[in-house]
């Protein structure tokens, strides 16, 4: 097993040996090189023992070498000392010890300093301090050369007389954040000024205790509205003057509802999840998060078909099934009156039990699921009847995935559709009870409940309805479905 690793790392130390000196040759083809000086560099490094290599790599470093040379000189007779000082670091790379290389670097870099240092004072009567401060900080890494020095010396004056002024200005226009920020990067640059930066100092602490709770209280306002954008808005501007305090929390849980708000509109149940849970733990909900996470979480329920009442008579006054008699037809306008006015009352009901039994069809309930599952009841006789049918499916209080009801009336024909009704899963699982109706489905009753414990897809008094044979198979006489359990 040793040796097989070892056998591995060699080959690809050989590929990329390989592939490092194509590299190199490609360059040299063209002149250039520092690019081929770097790629054999690479390559010698993945295999020192080639000679061939080797001889590559000597030949493209002096190339490099005598190229950058050649170059720093030429950009240094146009006055492009940036050019030039960068040539220079480029060569002393190949040849750390060339003192004569080691004098021309320093002296670009010292010309490189002065032109950052005339950039810094520009930037200084320009009011841009902090860069100015940058170019001057700068500049002196680049060069400890006494001009230069004393080119800085000039420059730190003119940033602490100008900044100075400056500051004193914001000062008095009352805009502190900026004062402040000034003045102790002015002080940072002059100690004898630390006591009146102090004084500006102390005026800004006081202002951002002010300005940090208005903004609190603005956050708090906007949250309240469940304006989650805005909350988090004033809660970040109290933070920028002051990290900590109450806006914190505040501005995490508002950022956390609002990001679980978005992922409603995305129907991104997990996420929305995620982002209440991780509210609540900020310790900051109010019952908002809680509730919100409740809704969202996506469980199993137990959805039960309870009940049926249909009208009595088709669109056309008959009965649906039988003979429609002049008792029938004035026992049914009476209860479909009666059914207008007080919906599934117990009245209502013992009406529609009172009809004839030539004219009580077999009914049986058909739901279609989200997934395209669907189940049926068992068939029961009657304008009204109960059903002991459930079944479980997967939703949440945001679900507008309509669930479809089909009532179907069973006769020795086959089914006949007698009505239909949808309702969304937020509906069933939010209010638990709903009654649904339509023009002939006076009263579907439905009951939602937890279904922890059982599997989504199961069912007890349903059936699956069963795909239609394929087209020239003998019809079924009915709705083909498995067994009801």
């Amino acid at each position: 097993m040793k040796r097989a690793v070892l056998g591995v790392v060699a080959a690809i130390m050989l590929a990329a040996c390989a592939s490092a000196e194509k590299a190199g040759d490609r360059a040299a083809a063209v002149g250039d090189w520092k690019s081929a000086y770097s790629a054999y560099r690479q390559a010698v490094a993945n295999d020192p023992d080639d000679a061939e290599l080797k001889a590559k790599y000597e030949q493209a470093r002096e190339a490099a070498l005598q190229d950058s040379q050649k170059r720093a000189q030429t950009c240094a007779q146009v006055n492009d000392w940036n050019c030039a000082l960068s040539e220079s670091d480029f060569a002393l790379s190949i040849d750390g010890g060339n003192a004569d290389l080691a004098a021309f670097r320093v002296r670009a870099a010292t010309r490189v300093a002065m032109g950052t240092l005339d950039g810094a004072a520009e930037q200084a009567r320009s009011g841009h301090f902090p860069e100015a401060v940058d170019e001057m900080q700068r500049a002196t890494q680049l060069s400890q050369a006494p001009e230069v020095k004393g080119r800085a010396e000039e420059v730190r004056r003119l940033i602490v007389t100008n900044g100075k002024a400056r500051a004193d200005g914001f000062r008095q226009e009352r805009n502190l954040i900026a004062a402040n920020g000034l003045a102790q990067l002015v002080a940072g640059l002059d100690g004898s000024l630390a006591g009146w930066a102090q004084g500006i100092n102390a005026e800004y602490e006081q202002w951002a205790t002010v300005e940090y709770e208005r903004l609190a209280r603005e956050g708090d306002a906007a949250r309240q509205q469940h304006d989650w954008a805005l909350a988090q808005e004033r809660y970040r501007e109290a933070l920028n003057l002051r990290q900590g305090g109450r806006a914190a929390p505040a501005e995490e849980y508002v950022r956390l509802v609002g990001e679980g708000e978005r992922q409603l509109v995305n129907r991104d149940w997990n996420r929305a999840a995620d982002a209440y849970r991780g509210a609540l733990r900020s310790g900051q909900d109010d019952g908002y998060a809680s509730q919100q996470l409740e809704r969202v979480e996506p469980r199993p329920y137990r959805v039960a078909v309870r009940s049926l009442l249909v009208s009595p008579v088709r669109p056309d006054g008959n009965a649906w099934v039988g003979v429609t008699s002049p008792l029938f037809a004035r026992l049914a306008e009476r209860m479909a009156q009666m059914a207008e006015r007080r919906g599934m009352s117990d009245v209502v009901m013992d009406m529609a039990m009172a009809l004839p039994m030539e004219n009580q069809p077999r009914v049986r309930v058909e739901v279609l699921l989200p997934d395209g599952t669907r189940l049926t009841t068992p068939p029961k006789k009657g304008i009204y009847t109960g059903f002991e049918s459930e079944f479980v499916i997967v939703g949440n209080g945001f679900d507008e995935t309509p669930l479809t009801f089909q009532v179907f009336i069973e006769d020795g024909r086959g089914p006949e559709l007698l009505g239909s009704v949808d309702v969304p899963v937020r509906e069933v699982v939010s209010q638990r009870n709903v009654a649904l109706k339509s023009r002939t489905v006076l009263g579907l009753k439905l009951a939602a409940a937890n279904g922890e414990g059982r599997a989504p897809g199961s069912m007890q008094g349903m059936a699956r309805v069963e795909p239609m044979p394929p087209p020239g198979s003998p019809p079924p006489p009915g709705h083909a479905t498995s067994p009801v359990p």
